[in-house]
């Protein structure tokens, strides 16, 4: 369970104007775990990195810190043996990074005219199929 979330840091930059930026622009959001710290048997301190990279033409970076409450000696022991985290624990990590962080990565990528750094909804397409002398609309 995650007992505390914190942002520390943030930094916004775009790099081309707006005008000039293309048409098809790549977002990729990545999730990075820095350091994990042993508090006692029940909490570990997790710092992170959650960044936002707009194919060349901006950045969007946040650094904080979390606290896990669990089993938080096995989450140490595994992070400083092998530098990894147990599944069950790295996907709550990284899911309530990710929760957290995208939300105000919208807010900033709207102040720095980005695009917001989530997928659009899927948008459904309608289609005209031709059986035998009669039209049916379906969607694609």
């Amino acid at each position: 369970m995650i007992r505390m979330f914190r942002i520390d840091g943030i930094e916004a930059k775009r790099f081309v104007e707006p005008e000039n930026a293309p048409r098809e622009i790549r977002i990729d959001n990545n999730s990075s775990v820095l350091s994990i710290t042993y508090q006692d048997q029940k909490n570990a301190k997790v710092s992170f990195r959650f960044t936002v990279t707009y194919s060349g033409i901006g950045v969007i970076t946040f650094d904080g810190v979390l606290i896990y409450e669990g089993d938080a000696k096995k989450l140490y022991d595994e992070w400083t043996k092998n530098h990894r985290m147990p599944d069950d624990m790295a996907q709550e990590i990284h899911a309530t990074i990710i929760n957290n962080c995208v939300i105000d990565a919208v807010l900033i990528a709207k102040e720095i005219h980005l695009p917001p750094p989530i997928p659009p909804p899927a948008q459904f397409v309608q289609q005209k199929k031709k059986t035998k002398g009669s039209e049916v609309m379906g969607y694609a």
